[in-house]
């Protein structure tokens, strides 16, 4: 489903002169001269160059290039240096051709009674798919890898993910995939491809325009193990990659849209979210919004203590009331802050020491309907304003920024509908302005270029700082209102390139080559048992006695092992991004260790049968108890759904809640399953000779469903998959629980002897099989 399909409103009658006063320079700025080096019209009309920004490449010898794609489906390369264009980047002598218009909205062909201007010819990707993706680039020795995408809403069923080598070859191309449930099985992907590495393994990931978002292998374009991930609705954010948590291992930050519904066990709601991705494609925590968040997040060390805090802007589809605003997340995905502008806030921000005082400020522009616009400096750690100025046209895209002065901050790169201007980082006042009729910086005088894109800044080959714009032109006299694209170049007299990469610098869309968005490292605040569970591809096994045994990266915060229990522990639980995890003993005690908070308990209560389990909620603010007879105990923000207490001689030896907390089920011994809530039944295994009784249930938290585990270690999978067990295998002792990868994709079985058996993409990390135990392992839980 496509539930952002204005993202990708047709651009040609933006072509005008903006209106927006400019706001002159003040006594502490000085005015900046702008030259243009080159200019290039593209022969790509009616459509032109839109949301795929300019990127620095090497591709020969001869120096750095720029690298950009448009919606006719033609990648372009031309040298920084001369604008020449690199062998291998174009196939054919420039020319005037006017296409179908399709990737742009525009129905009809007006060729006949209009012509459009010659222009240099790129690269034509199979089928020509739009693009709207920026690239992100790898260096090789042999020069710069680019990773991009294609297709966009307004052409949704072409496109994919692709790689290209510096000679302009393709190295592998990979269509993007759907669920069979998926009615709308849309492949293009509109989001820009972010680089980051799994285990040493290199990686692009990026949301398609269906319902999965995916993370391929740089070198072939494989998927990585337990992706893709179900992202349920159209993606047009791209991700923001970094180690969030100070454990080496990269975490994913996307935005999403979001259409009414359930699917896999979970329910969704109109409007979007931010989403906190492993990278083993499990789900670490989420924040939901009321409306599409179709921004691509920053990353930075913005929050007390440089902790680090995620900004982004919305979307437009809903007008909801989280439209037109930015807001700052931590690392947990709660919201620290947001702020209502004045204008749609789909362009990513920018995080930017614009006042000189080592700080990161947020950058926004916004757009007020597509020819009037303005430009934000918030305070990003608490959304203050630090000045606000309105821009020559509509921001559409995203700022970038530069240190263009020298003067040790930085200045603000606006690219509009309307032209290009470049806003002084202190106040926010209009150091110059060009591409707006005005005919300054060399351009013909008249000559209006549009954007919605960001700007490159590059440390030229002649040492000063260059900035590069790929747009649109108005064709002349075009009654569907086509357009044509172009690349420019300028550069920044008496300039030092030098200060390209300053710290506190935003030079390009999503910050650097690789399309991270992180602004610089940030030291977590999260430490130990506070960082989130999910962020670790691990488990922890505890034992009657209350012993805690972890593995994988999994952290130990403390365990019962040294206190006198009334009874004893029969059950553990943690949340994905809660640090921590809970114990739970017979009589109904709860034990809290790390992060994990006390919501109650039935240590004091009277009860019929004995606790046997426990499991959290997806929050982690809340957990559920079950005990013997079927009777659930709901504590925090835990919901009561039901119980199996009703049902006659029910032996329930575990409790599994559905993906999103609405519902869970309940097993007994003979395989019976009981379903409440919003937990589907998808079969049991009471109608099967077990070979030994079943002790425990786990959700499946991709597909919904669940499996059931036999102290035989014989596994029945209902509406998950079957990835193996451990029934043929002779085991010292019985198997007592189990527990899934947050993928889907695995899953792990203990023994009460601690062996610890994987399966599936569950990696084995080690197990107390061998060792002599106080007491039997009784429980395991992992991600």
């Amino acid at each position: 489903m496509v539930a952002g399909a204005a993202a990708v409103t047709v651009v040609a009658g933006l072509i005008t002169a903006g209106t927006a006063p400019f706001s002159p320079p003040t006594e502490s700025t000085s005015p900046l001269a702008l030259a243009q080096a080159w200019v290039h019209d593209l022969d790509d009309a009616p459509c032109g160059v839109a949301e795929a920004s300019p990127v620095e490449v090497s591709v020969d010898q001869a120096g750095p290039s720029v690298e950009v794609g448009d919606r006719a489906g033609e990648l372009y390369a031309f040298h920084l240096s001369d604008g020449s264009v690199p062998a291998g980047w174009s196939t054919s002598p420039p020319s005037a051709t006017i296409g179908s218009g399709q990737a742009c909205g525009i129905t009809g062909n007006d060729s006949a009674t209009t012509s459009a201007a010659v222009g240099v010819n790129g690269i034509s990707v199979p089928g020509n798919p739009p693009i709207d993706s920026t690239a992100s680039v790898v260096s090789t020795p042999a020069g710069s890898d680019v990773y991009f995408d294609a297709g966009n809403a307004a052409d949704p069923t072409v496109g994919g993910y692709y790689a290209y080598g510096p000679g302009g070859t393709l190295l592998w191309n990979e269509v993007a995939t759907n669920p069979s449930t998926d009615a709308v099985p849309d492949t293009g992907v509109q989001a820009s491809p972010a680089v980051g590495s799994a285990n040493g393994v290199p990686f692009v990931v990026a949301g398609s325009l269906g319902q999965r978002t995916d993370a391929l292998r740089t070198a072939d374009g494989s998927s990585l193990s337990g992706w893709p991930f179900f992202s349920a609705d159209s993606v047009f954010s791209t991700a923001a990659i970094g180690d969030l948590y100070g454990t080496g291992q990269d975490e994913i930050v996307v935005g999403g849209a979001s259409t009414a519904g359930v699917a896999y066990g979970r329910r969704y709601q109109n409007g979007g979210h931010l989403r906190i991705l492993n990278d083993h494609g499990g789900l670490i925590c989420a924040a939901n919004t009321d409306e599409e968040v179709d921004s691509s997040p920053a990353v930075g060390p913005i929050l007390p203590g440089g902790a680090p805090g995620i900004a982004t802007g919305t979307g437009t589809f809903y007008s909801g009331s989280d439209e037109d605003t930015v807001k700052v997340f931590d690392t947990q995905c709660n919201q620290v802050w947001s702020d209502t502008l004045d204008g749609a806030t789909g362009g990513s921000p920018a995080l930017a020491d614009v006042q000189g005082n080592g700080q990161l400020a947020l950058v926004e522009g916004t757009d007020q309907g597509g020819s009037t616009g303005s430009v934000w400096a918030l305070d990003a750690a608490n959304g203050a304003v630090i000045w606000k100025v309105p821009a020559v046209g509509a921001v559409i895209g995203a700022v970038t920024t530069a240190d263009l002065s020298g003067d040790g901050y930085q200045d603000v790169i606006v690219a509009t509908t309307a032209g290009l201007e470049i806003l002084d980082g202190k106040t926010g006042a209009e150091l110059v302005h060009v591409d707006d009729g005005s005919g300054n910086g060399g351009v013909a005088a008249g000559q209006v270029y549009g954007f919605q894109n960001a700007p490159l800044v590059t440390d030229d080959p002649g040492g000063a700082i260059g900035i590069t714009v790929a747009g649109y032109f108005a064709v002349p006299d075009s009654p569907d209102h086509d357009v044509q694209g172009m690349v420019q170049h300028f550069t920044v007299a008496g300039s030092n390139g030098a200060l390209v990469t300053e710290a506190g610098g935003w030079p390009q869309f999503h910050h650097d080559p690789q399309l991270s968005g992180f602004a610089r490292p940030a030291t977590s605040t999260l430490r130990g048992c506070q960082v989130p569970p999910a962020a670790s591809n691990g488990y922890l096994t505890v034992a009657a006695d209350g012993g805690v045994f972890s593995f994988g990266g999994q952290q130990y915060c403390g365990s019962t092992g040294n206190l006198a229990l009334n009874k004893p522990v029969v059950g553990m639980a943690m949340a994905p991004d809660n640090g921590g995890y809970w114990l739970v003993a017979a009589d109904g005690g709860v034990f809290c260790f790390g992060d994990a908070q006390f919501y109650g308990s039935t240590g004091a209560v009277h009860l019929n049968q004995p606790i046997v389990g426990m499991a959290a909620t997806p929050d982690g603010h809340g957990y559920w108890l079950v005990a013997a007879d079927g009777g659930v105990f709901s504590f925090g923000d835990a919901q009561f759904y039901g119980s199996g207490a009703s049902v006659s001689n029910a032996h329930v030896v575990g409790l599994a809640p559905t993906p999103d907390g609405g519902g869970y089920w309940e097993a007994t011994s003979n395989g019976t399953v009981l379903a409440f809530g919003d937990a589907g039944f998808f079969g049991d295994a009471r109608g099967l000779t077990l070979a030994e009784p079943i002790v425990g249930i786990t959700p499946d938290p991709v597909t919904g469903g669940y499996w059931l585990v036999g102290a035989d270690g014989g596994v029945f999978a209902f509406n998950a998959p079957f990835l193996g067990s451990t029934g043929p295998i002779p085991l010292h002792e019985p198997v007592v629980g189990m527990a899934a990868t947050d993928d889907g994709g695995g899953y792990w079985i203990v023994a009460a002897d601690g062996g610890v058996f994987s399966y599936g993409d569950a990696p084995f990390s080690g197990s107390e099989g061998g060792t002599r135990l106080n007491a039997p392992m009784v429980g395991i839980a992992g991600f």
